[in-house]
């Protein structure tokens, strides 16, 4: 996995002539193979970690309209969004 995202060449348009390569010192392309699954691997686990803080009875989640079912937190694409409830002390 490290020499798929540690070895790309890039090459930049500077005024419509291509620079020479270069080799990419640090982060992920975006668009790359590697990114949504990288991300799938972080969001998996930030689930876990929320559903265990739920059965620690760590957090409680927000009810709407008088419903029993909590929600800690919703999850789409490359958003999350999270819903607690405040503890007063």
């Amino acid at each position: 996995m490290k020499e798929c995202i540690s070895s790309p060449l890039m090459s930049v348009l500077v005024n419509g002539s291509p620079t020479p390569q270069f080799g990419v010192q640090r982060g992920l392309r975006q668009g790359g193979s590697l990114s949504p699954l990288l991300f799938n691997i972080v969001v998996e686990g930030l689930n876990c970690l929320f559903l265990k803080a739920v059965n620690l009875d760590l957090i409680k989640g927000e009810s709407f309209d008088d419903n029993e079912v909590h929600i800690t937190h919703l999850q789409f694409a490359n958003d999350t969004i999270i819903f607690l409830k405040p503890k007063m002390e």
